[in-house]
């Protein structure tokens, strides 16, 4: 999936997963990603700021205090501060994800 050229200009972030981009919308409190991935992938457990991800396309299986859920475009799903998840990520995918946290993910340089 392609983004809005608007989007697309926006800073990149620096994602450690590969096949990924993720361009960065940046707020004072809060942070912004709209991610786009051309791999599958396999996310393993972590923890850090709530989040609330919406996915465009492809479907996403998640795992969020140990219970497992997939969901595909148009399914968002939200994880808790500091609530263990992980998960496997089929391509293409893309999502927007919204963090209560302003440096979830740091610029690329």
């Amino acid at each position: 999936m392609r983004f809005p050229e608007f989007i697309e200009k926006l800073p990149q972030g620096d994602i450690p997963m590969p096949g990924s981009q993720a361009f960065i919308l940046q707020a004072e409190k809060h942070q912004v990603a709209f991610l786009r991935l051309e791999k599958d992938i396999a996310v393993p457990e972590h923890a850090h700021a709530a989040q609330w991800e919406v996915p465009l396309e492809g479907p996403a299986e998640v795992k969020i205090g140990g219970e497992v859920k997939v969901y595909g475009a148009g399914q968002p799903f939200y994880v808790g501060k500091g609530v263990p998840h992980s998960g496997k990520v089929k391509a293409p995918y893309a999502a927007i994800l919204i963090f209560d946290t302003p440096d979830r993910y740091k610029m690329k340089k």
